[in-house]
């Protein structure tokens, strides 16, 4: 009797659902690099294609006298644009041509999510997806954009090289490790600029980013606004969750595949919460990269990998035997003592290097360098051999000298002046601690006598240095013949407003990051060199030049600090005399970004019975003396007070009684 072979067993496709089969026709690649690929594009392009779509609906503000109105936003575009043309970028990037460019990306995007296409063609469509991404983001000048549309440009370019190299897999293969390193990196720098920052450690910043209409969230905002250990909890979770994210390359599959989701539910709870709805599509799109690097680099592949010979172990101490014996011979020791001596010549050329620089900026430093109790102390003198009551001006943090460029250019002929750098700023020597008050007001008096400025003196102090004329007129009453206070510090200012508290952590970190760019040649590409450019020459190249050196802003940052712990409190006691002229000059830019600076401003001019209180309504803290229009406000004000302090020294009066004579009514705020 015989039997009959059983029938062969129907293919593994034909018992798979249909929407599988979808699936797999969908995303699956020729190979597991192909399918990563596959998945990258679907994901981004579903991302891409809302937001064109987006764009679409909202096309009017390209029009011409829309928000991004190309007639505005070609003045921002790149040179090398120009070459192409007017008429024809006019054609692409003018309205309705761009409306074009948003509706090609559209279709494009919608050509990668359908099934299907070829390897060649998904490379046309994702160079020509990185194309209309790189004319877009440019025809917007940089607006309205941010990390979903930069992780997209890079995702779409990866994938497009990828098609380049079909047949080479190292290629293939760096390409892959390349997109996980990037995304990577993306998210550890996003942490790493978050634990920088004072307002997300305490907490503070996620009520205030809920609060916004932009991205905010009522129902989360009063959530956390009412429990500040649940916005510490978030923002912490969020800059621990961002920096450890790269350790999914390298934790155990289980481990891996939890950061994964970990990372999948914050995108998920950013587009609910804040309507960032492209960053899900964008960064979790990577995931299957990230997934595949991980199994060539996580514990199993390393587990995986072949293990180390004893004979390998035994060569080790062997091979560094023979390294010591080579080094032993002549030869060998004359390679490393050559090695040795081209290091200490390397360090010693970059030390010599500093110097030179350092004596190029001592060389041409504008004005005068004195000893003063062993240090090279710098003075900016005018007119010093001039006779009456003295101008002596006291800086403002991170700031040197010339600053006051303008407003002692706008003092008279006869008026004596002078500006000196406190320790470490400018082109003064530093010290080897801050300076506490005591020794601030020492140094002064020291330097102003070996200037041979007489006394009286007018003190003018702006921002930080109002609280150091304070403490000098309190140890020197009898030289001190007025006071002169340009949006000065108040000694309380940091404790009664809350505003100006919580900007005391940022004006730290400001000292901080404007030093690491200083340290790196960066600080020559921000604000700050530019803004005291704008000093009359030769002192605005020269201030340009000084403020890049990184030992400026560290010692800034120690001035920030000390002023907390001294100088505010000394600046707390009274002065001797209540009759010392005092101008005030304050910023209206200042006040409008704390309304309790004018009280405070009001404090400063009620030191004195003789006191006029100015408020330069379109000045900011800065413009008020790095301004030429701003600083003739301040340079009104000086005279005012070195007028008083004459009349006062023409009747042989101490400096400090020289104002109880009855005065004219002056400006706003003038009491006598």
């Amino acid at each position: 009797m015989t039997t009959s072979a059983p029938p062969p067993p129907p293919p593994a496709t034909s018992a798979r659902p249909a929407a599988g089969r979808f699936a797999a026709r969908l995303y699956r690649g020729q190979d597991d690099i192909d399918t990563v690929f596959r998945k990258l594009e679907l994901m981004t392009s579903v991302g891409a294609t809302i937001g064109a779509v987006e764009q679409l609906a909202t096309a009017d503000t390209l029009a011409d006298d829309g928000l991004f109105a190309w007639p505005v936003m070609r003045l921002r575009a790149p040179l090398w644009w120009r070459s192409i043309g007017e008429e024809r970028l006019e054609k692409v990037f003018g309205y309705p041509g761009v409306v074009g460019l948003v509706q090609t990306r559209a279709l494009t995007g919608l050509g990668l999510l359908l099934p299907g296409a070829t390897r060649a063609q998904r490379g046309v469509l994702a160079a020509t997806m990185c194309g209309t991404a790189h004319g877009l983001h440019t025809r917007m000048g940089g607006f309205g954009l941010d990390g979903s549309d930069h992780l997209t440009f890079v995702n779409y370019a990866v994938s497009a090289a990828e098609k380049a190299f079909g047949h080479d897999p190292r290629a293939r293969e760096m390409l892959v490790r390349f997109l996980a390193a990037q995304v990577c990196m993306a998210y550890f720098t996003s942490g790493a600029a978050k634990l920088i920052s004072p307002v997300w450690r305490d907490g503070t910043a996620i009520p205030e980013i809920f609060r916004t209409s932009t991205f905010g969230d009522p129902l989360f905002h009063r959530a956390v606004r009412d429990r500040p250990w649940l916005a510490k909890s978030v923002a912490w979770a969020t800059i621990l969750g961002e920096m450890a994210f790269p350790l999914v390359l390298v934790a155990p599959r289980p481990v891996a595949r939890g950061i994964l989701a970990s990372g999948t539910a914050f995108h998920l709870g950013n587009a609910r919460f804040m309507g960032l709805n492209r960053f899900v599509w964008s960064y979790c799109s990577t995931y299957p990269a990230l997934a595949h690097v991980s199994r060539s680099l996580g514990p199993r592949a390393r587990a995986a990998a072949p293990a180390a010979s004893p004979r390998s172990y035994a060569a080790a101490p062997a091979a560094a035997g023979r390294l010591l014996r080579a080094a032993a011979t002549p030869r060998g020791a004359a390679a490393v003592t050559a090695g040795a001596g081209l290091a200490l010549l390397a360090g010693a050329a970059v030390r010599q290097a500093n110097r030179v620089r350092d004596a190029r900026l001592r060389r041409d430093a504008p004005g005068e360098l004195l000893t003063v109790a062993g240090r090279s102390v710098h003075v900016l003198p005018r007119n010093s051999a001039a006779g009456g009551p003295s101008v002596v001006f006291e800086n403002g943090l991170a700031a040197p000298a010339t600053q006051w460029g303008w407003v002692q250019r706008g003092l008279g002929p006869r008026t004596p002046s002078a500006a000196y750098d406190r320790p470490g700023i400018g082109w003064s020597d530093a010290a080897a601690r801050p300076q506490g008050p005591d020794e601030a007001a020492d140094v002064l008096a020291e330097t102003l006598h070996a200037l041979g400025l007489d006394p009286p003196y007018v003190l003018v102090g702006h921002s930080i240095g109002g609280l150091l004329i304070r403490t000098f007129a309190r140890r020197h009453p009898e030289a001190t013949g007025g006071l002169v206070f340009v949006d000065a510090t108040h000694p309380e200012q940091f404790v009664r407003s809350p505003r100006q508290r919580e900007a005391l952590p940022w004006i730290r970190q400001r000292m901080t990051t404007t030093g690491l760019q200083a340290a790196f040649g960066l600080l020559r590409y921000s604000g700050r060199p530019q803004q005291m450019s704008g000093l009359p020459e030769p002192l605005g190249e020269a201030t340009a030049r000084i403020v890049r050196r990184p030992r400026l802003w560290r010692t800034a940052r120690e001035e920030l600090a000390e002023s907390q712990r001294t100088w505010c409190s000394d600046a707390r006691l009274p002065l001797p005399a209540t009759d010392t002229p005092v101008a005030v000059v304050t910023a209206g830019e200042t006040v409008r970004s704390d309304p309790l600076h004018a009280e405070f401003q009001r404090e400063l001019a009620l030191l004195s019975t003789v006191s006029r209180h100015d408020v330069v309504e379109e000045a900011g803290h800065e413009s008020l003396v790095l301004d030429e229009a701003h600083a003739a406000h301040v340079v009104r004000a000086v005279e005012w007070a070195r007028t008083r302090a004459a009349k006062g020294a023409a009747r042989g009066a101490p400096p400090q009684a020289a104002a109880k004579d009855p005065v004219p009514d002056g400006p706003r705020g003038e009491s006598a």
